[in-house]
């Protein structure tokens, strides 16, 4: 009678666990206990991370479209009963905030929303104001990408292969989602901002939010636990090339060395998987060194930006071209590391 209750026990938990789909948007990784990463599938653009504790959790950063967050939701509730009592934004962009919704809808009477206080101004003067431009800009993009579909050639004239053609009605479809999303968007702006740093004293643990200066946003911040060793970086450190589009360039570096200081193990970043050590962060700060030693050489010597982006890239390629994918494509363009750094260095 024993062996059969038993039998029974483990049949019911197995039709359990095999009910318990996994997630379709993240690969929850553990980081340490009670600490966990939510790694984004390829097409859901950002990370974000979550932290439980006794009293609740704290989640940081919501990703670009509330379904997201609400999956996450759901992942976050197969581990723990808590409710989520904070949520940090490491930023202002969208793909780290536009989920904020999500949150203060589950959990209306319990979560605080946590930022810089520059960010919190960018979400206000910025990200809020996107949204309505992306309402006006994605159904012509997603016309130009259906006419593409249809003609089966890219704008440029290139014919689109089979799997070019199934990636694109991916595309298409993502898009199509987001666009119902986007009409019915609201972020909810942080409730609670700082300066310099604040400290979470919740269920047990410290949490350390802190502010070492400007890089990707005027704004970032980082979510430091001192005991478990684990930080979380937003996309001041990703598995990428620094993104510019909004950086102070010229600060990246310094402020990435402040936060080399700390004792950390685990990273958990903004985008790309769980880093180890600290051998990232040096790398990125190198680049970051020798990206704008060489822009302001040639902005010395008075070269326009074209001549400086062509020059640096074949300057910089032998050391990075090979650290970082997509590395020329990163430092070209209007919104490419060279034109970013080279806009920062003119104004000094």
């Amino acid at each position: 009678m024993k062996q059969l209750r038993s039998s029974v026990l483990f049949l019911l938990f197995t039709i359990a666990g095999a009910g318990a789909q996994a997630s379709e948007f993240f690969n929850i990784v553990k980081v340490a206990d009670g600490v966990y990463a939510a790694i984004a599938k390829p097409g859901v653009l950002c990370n974000g991370a979550f932290i439980v504790t006794n009293d609740g959790v704290i989640v940081v950063d919501t990703h670009l479209r509330p379904s997201w967050a609400k999956d996450l939701i759901r992942e976050i509730k197969k581990l723990t009963d808590k409710p989520v009592r904070y949520v940090v934004n490491t930023h202002w962009h969208n793909d780290h905030t536009q989920g904020n919704k999500a949150y203060a809808s589950v959990f209306p009477s319990y979560t605080e929303f946590i930022s810089h206080d520059k960010t919190r101004d960018d979400i206000i003067g910025r990200a809020i104001p996107s949204i309505t431009q992306n309402l006006k800009d994605l159904p012509n993009r997603l016309t130009q990408l259906r006419t593409q579909l249809e003609s089966g050639k890219r704008a440029d004239g290139t014919t689109l292969t089979d799997s070019m053609k199934m990636q694109l009605k991916q595309q298409i479809a993502n898009q199509d989602a987001y666009l119902e999303e986007l009409k019915t968007l609201e972020i909810t702006i942080p409730t609670l901002t700082f300066d310099k740093s604040i400290v979470l004293w919740a269920g047990g643990r410290e949490v350390q939010i802190l502010y070492f200066g400007e890089g990707h946003t005027r704004g970032d911040v980082f979510v430091y636990l001192p005991k478990e060793k684990v930080l979380i970086t937003g996309d001041m450190l990703t598995g990428g090339v620094p993104f510019m589009r909004d950086a102070v360039a010229t600060a990246w570096a310094s402020t990435l060395e402040a936060v080399g200081k700390l004792e950390f193990d685990s990273v958990i970043p903004g985008h790309g998987e769980v880093q180890k050590g600290k051998d990232r962060l040096n790398l990125c700060v190198r680049y970051l060194r020798d990206l704008v030693g060489a822009v302001k050489a040639q902005a010395e010597k008075g070269a326009t930006l074209d001549e400086a982006t062509r020059i640096v890239i074949e300057e910089l390629a032998p050391t990075y071209e090979k650290e970082f994918q997509g590395f020329r494509q990163a430092l070209s363009g209007p919104i490419g590391n060279v034109a970013r750094t080279y806009e920062g260095v003119k104004r000094e």
